[in-house]
């Protein structure tokens, strides 16, 4: 059976050798239904383009060819074509053809025709939508590079080996943790590399696992790099069966652990020096609640001692002292001269070693913190005019000149009254005490900052040197230069007294004194608003 068409030649008569029974008509149906395609002459004037090549590749303006318009082809493939009509070879080419977001992949072929005398007369060119087929490989190209990311990032390096149990890849990184080459690790078995940690019983728990064609997790192996130190590997492996299910061997990753085991053995060490700094501490804890619990009964001991030894003198005392009253006011009949001398040292010796204790026994209660303090709004006039009463026979006696003891401004102070007098007292009489016959003494104040008062006691007595003016705050203590010394009546307690007051109430006392110039005591009290 012969072909029949109503192709006509480029000069317009008709083809006696593609004449047969098919009409033209047949042609372009079947070839409408093929992918897109297209024919063109060696000079690039298309012969044939189908819907399907039309419709994806937007060829350019239209020409008339024959009796059909057809368009001219695209610029690229007019390229192929001139090559081809010049080398009459083919050509395979993948193309992409982007239509607005997406992208279309198509294999194509253009291959040269030939006549029967074997001259050229046109190039086909035929295209195959590859667009699965390329998103495919490029999505296997991402997970190839996504796992080997994950795998480098999960691991330091990895292997594969045969069924036989040696190794048939090493990733690259090898080199960096064992110092070896991938091609000079290929065909080792894994115990050739170093050494498997053994079990409890002396097993080698990966061999035994490669043994059983089982998965095997974080087994250290410890191998010697080409510097000589070793180095530690966490191993990971799972079997590799092929698609009848025979095994061909493991894949697995590994891990260099050097650092995290040398760093979790500074923390076993730390640990350890810490719990035994802690035990240390712990002993020294209870060393010093016992030590603490001494303490506490030896100053209730002493609060007992004092309380107990307050009432045995003072019961006493007063007896001397009141007998010595009535023996000094003769009211059971006279006595001479020199007795009434002899009561006279008594009662003072009695007076004075009352208020002694009361000394004593108060700095006991301040550090104690059992001595009641009331503070209340008290004016600064009327304490230094009390501190002089209670002074000034003996400022009288010693001839001596008292300034500032008459205070016109209404000034308030927040202290307590009795604690305060006892203060200006103190200081007001040590310094009638030491300031030679016929000497000064003033008293001075100052508000500050609108909070406190400083009131200033000066004399002109042979002053304190400034390495005995701190002494001289210690109780039981007193300079040894001057007058201040052990020859004078007292045992070193009022000062001590007075500055612990003052602090309780909020405020201090200071001193500044030079051996030519006097001293001056500087008392800071609270002012009451």
């Amino acid at each position: 059976m012969s072909l029949h068409t109503d192709v006509k030649s480029s000069n317009g008569s008709d083809n006696p050798s593609m004449q047969g029974i098919i009409s033209r008509e047949f042609f372009d149906a079947v070839f409408e239904q093929a992918p897109p395609m297209y024919m063109a002459r060696p000079d690039g004037t298309v012969i044939y383009a189908n819907s399907g090549y039309r419709s994806h590749f937007r060829p350019g303006a239209a020409q008339r060819v024959e009796d059909k318009i057809l368009p001219t082809l695209p610029q690229d493939h007019l390229d192929i074509v001139i090559r081809i009509a010049e080398t009459q070879e083919t050509e395979t080419r993948q193309l992409a053809l982007t239509t607005g977001k997406e992208t279309d992949y198509f294999l194509s072929r253009h291959f040269p025709i030939f006549d029967d005398d074997d001259q050229l007369i046109a190039i086909c060119g035929s295209f195959i939508n590859s667009t699965r087929q390329v998103n495919a490989e490029a999505k296997l190209r991402e997970e190839k590079r996504r796992f080997l990311d994950i795998t480098r990032a999960a691991s330091d390096w990895i292997w594969e080996t045969d069924a036989d149990g040696r190794l048939t890849f090493v990733s690259d990184r090898a080199v960096q943790a064992v110092g070896l080459p991938p091609m000079l690790l290929k065909g080792k078995r894994l115990a050739d590399l170093g050494v498997f940690k053994p079990e409890a019983d002396g097993s080698n728990r990966a061999e035994t696992a490669m043994g059983q064609h089982v998965p095997f997790r974080s087994i250290p192996l410890e191998i010697q790099d080409t510097s000589g130190a070793y180095k530690i590997f966490n191993m990971s492996g799972v079997p590799v069966f092929d698609d009848k299910g025979r095994y061909v061997g493991y894949r697995g990753t590994s891990d260099d652990i050097t650092a995290r085991l040398l760093a979790e053995d500074e923390a076993m060490s730390s640990k350890a020096d810490l719990e035994q700094a802690i035990n240390e501490i712990t002993k020294k804890n209870m060393q010093l609640e016992v030590t603490a619990k001494k303490a506490l009964e030896s100053a209730r001991a002493k609060d007992t001692f004092l309380a107990n030894m307050s009432h045995e003198l003072r019961t006493p005392l007063n007896a001397i002292i009141g007998f010595a009253e009535v023996i000094g006011l003769e009211t059971f009949g006279p006595i001479s001269d020199k007795y009434r001398e002899y009561v006279g040292d008594i009662l003072n010796s009695g007076k004075h070693l009352l208020s002694l204790i009361e000394d004593i026994l108060d700095i006991a209660r301040i550090e104690s913190d059992k001595i009641p303090i009331e503070i209340v709004p008290t004016p600064l006039a009327g304490m230094v005019a009390d501190a002089y009463v209670l002074i000034q026979n003996h400022a009288r006696e010693k001839s001596l000149e008292m300034i500032g003891t008459r205070i016109t401004e209404d000034i308030k102070l927040a202290v307590d009254p009795t604690r305060c007098l006892q203060i200006l007292v103190n200081i007001i009489g040590n310094a009638v005490k030491f300031t030679p016959r016929g000497g000064t003494i003033g008293i001075e104040y100052e508000i500050i900052d609108d909070a406190f008062v400083d009131i200033t006691v000066w004399d002109t007595g042979p002053g304190i040197a400034e390495e005995d003016q701190e002494k001289i705050f210690e109780a039981f203590k007193q300079a040894h230069e001057g007058v201040y010394s052990r020859g004078t009546d007292g045992v070193g307690l009022g000062l001590t007294l007075s500055l612990k007051l003052a602090r309780l109430m909020g405020g201090n006392i200071s001193v500044k004194s030079s051996l030519s110039d006097g001293s001056r005591f500087k008392v800071r009290l609270p002012l009451a608003h």
